[in-house]
């Protein structure tokens, strides 16, 4: 009968170490997931945070595209101040005038940021007309 106990006795400690690794996998799984799911929230808000910072240059640039080249530095710094105003974004507009080779023209930096991040930066440049 003695024998009988001890099996009992091994069994219910196997059970025991196995419910043991049991709960470390499942506690190991559990925080794995949470990482995972706070990684994700990061980088969806660092998505959310670039396609505002995206589209406010872009729509700037937009703007300014059928401005005159006499008008573009005053025009420039109004359509920022709207356009961050709009966005929340800091968005800044820097005119420039430039020569290459025999062609000159403007050049147009337009740097949209929504939080130290968040940086996005369009370039456009214009050629001087040849009249």
């Amino acid at each position: 009968m003695g024998s009988a106990s001890h099996r009992h006795a091994r069994r219910r400690g196997s059970l025991i170490v196995e419910a043991a690794i049991c709960f470390v996998l499942l506690a190991t799984a559990v925080v794995a997931l949470m990482k995972l799911a706070q990684s994700s929230a990061v980088l969806s808000k660092q998505a959310d945070q670039r396609l505002v910072a995206t589209l406010a240059a872009e729509n700037t640039l937009e703007r300014l595209r059928d401005v005159t080249a006499n008008e573009l530095e005053s025009s420039a710094d109004e359509v920022a101040a709207a356009i961050t105003e709009q966005t929340k974004c800091d968005v800044k507009v820097t005119v420039n005038d430039f020569q290459s080779q025999s062609r000159s023209g403007t050049h147009l930096r337009i740097e949209a940021t929504c939080s130290p991040d968040v940086h996005v930066t369009l370039h456009d440049w214009r050629l001087d007309d040849d009249n």
